[in-house]
């Protein structure tokens, strides 16, 4: 890891009153409003600002982090959630995964992992990030509310210059006000502007695949059954959620209510245009053709969008009295539903690393906490980062050698308990099974 020590100063309006706070959060996206919410539930003693593009007024549909594409939420990341009193907002809009199906198509391997495996209810839930974003909001206005605190936003702002200094990080605002903290937290998503202003590199993998998101309706479950007979398994157990790789990329059916699912599509980049460009009844046989029918029949689907896939992950997460988080300091493939989770990871470990400073009258910008910070992010980033990279490039190769070694992974998966337990223990983000239900 290399801190770079040196003051970056780039064109400041110093004519402006500072305004002081012990910490900063750039970016009011659902890892901005998180860090927030805890920060107020472990150090409500804090004083933070927000710098948001996006005004007060603007509706969650016209934030572009709080639209229609869901994600799936571990199990560990709902503990979390509901520590920080999040989860009574969110749960009534979330849906639970009961049942993970993963699969090769056209080939013989599947791996079943279900909740009641583990004497849990679910193992994981997948939510909206507008329903998400609107959950996050309520639980940081309520927690205002009740400790008669107010976090001061300065929206809509960004930031235009970063002056680090020993003791403190000066921040210049494109309204040419002054902040001036003890930290700065980046938490702005994969185009991060302050990751490039700091000058932080990092090091970026276009995968040849997009990832086409839409909300599709099925009918019937035929092929969910028959798998689960096969398995020996009397019972249809609900609520499941598929990975299916194919030979342009996975797709992952998560479920969103009964008999909906929530799609991600990878396909080759060329394929886009003329996917995105399919009537409904079309794009819906074409998405049976690519995926088959173990979910069941589609029937309907939501306008399609697509998005490019690729691996972004930055050289280092902390930079002199900065810290990042979230896709800020790195954004994987959707395949096996990580990122959102892994970014929580940081903020937890962040805030806690915080509390424990002001539990000791500590500095909660110095070069200590930010190094152990890092330290203790940069093998959970590494082993997602890795993990998420192999999966597409193993699922990628084409022939009969690789599928038949996929083929004998997967067979050897569901057969094994102590590997299947790995994995399910790597998807819910979690070792202890506390139940938060």
């Amino acid at each position: 890891m290399r801190l770079l020590q040196h003051s970056l100063v780039t064109r400041f309006n110093f004519m402006a009153n500072v305004q002081q706070f012990d910490l900063i959060i750039s970016g009011a996206g659902l890892s901005g409003l998180l860090t927030a919410i805890g920060l107020l539930n472990e150090s409500p003693e804090l004083s933070i600002a927000i710098v948001e593009p996006f005004d007060a007024n603007s509706t969650l549909s016209q934030v572009p982090n709080f639209d229609d594409r869901c994600l799936a939420l571990s199990y560990g990341s709902l503990q979390l959630m509901q520590h920080w009193q999040i989860w009574p907002q969110l749960k009534p809009s979330a849906w639970p995964i009961k049942t993970i199906i993963t699969s090769d198509r056209g080939h013989v391997g599947k791996t079943i992992m279900r909740a009641d495996d583990y004497q849990l209810s679910a193992m994981g839930y997948v939510a909206a990030m507008r329903n998400i974003g609107a959950a996050f909001e309520q639980t940081l206005a309520e927690l205002q509310q009740s400790l008669n605190k107010q976090v001061s936003w300065f929206r809509p702002d960004v930031i235009d210059a970063v002056e680090q200094l020993p003791d403190h990080v000066k921040v210049s605002l494109k309204s040419n006000q002054v902040l001036s903290a003890k930290l700065l937290v980046v938490a702005e998503g994969g185009q991060s502007p302050t990751r490039e202003l700091l000058n932080i590199a990092s090091q970026k993998v276009k995968y040849q695949q997009a990832a086409v998101i839409s909300n599709i309706k099925v009918s019937g479950n035929p092929g969910l059954e028959k798998t689960l007979q096969r398995q020996n398994q009397t019972a249809i157990q609900p609520n499941a959620a598929f990975e299916r790789f194919t030979t342009s990329g996975p797709i992952a059916f998560l479920p969103i209510a009964s008999n909906q699912y929530s799609v991600v599509w990878s396909v080759e980049p060329e394929q886009v245009d003329d996917i995105l460009a399919l009537p409904e009844d079309a794009y819906c046989q074409q998405l049976q053709q690519a995926f088959g029918f173990g979910a069941g029949t589609i029937v309907a689907s939501s306008k399609a969008e697509a998005y490019p896939l690729s691996l972004v992950k930055a050289d280092s997460m902390v930079h002199n009295r900065v810290a990042l988080v979230g896709n800020a300091g790195h954004t994987v493939h959707p395949i096996a539903g990580q990122g959102f989770n892994l970014g929580l990871r940081d903020i937890a470990v962040l805030v806690e690393q915080i509390k424990q400073a002001q539990l000791n009258k500590q500095d909660i910008g110095s070069f200590e906490l930010l190094s152990e910070y890092q330290h203790l992010r940069q093998q959970d980033i590494d082993r997602i980062t890795g993990f998420t990279d192999l999966l597409v490039r193993s699922f990628a190769l084409k022939g009969r050698l690789a599928a038949g070694v996929r083929t004998l992974g997967l067979l050897t998966l569901q057969k094994c308990d102590g590997l299947q337990k790995w994995l399910a223990l790597h998807f819910m983000s979690s070792k202890k099974y506390a139940r938060f239900d």
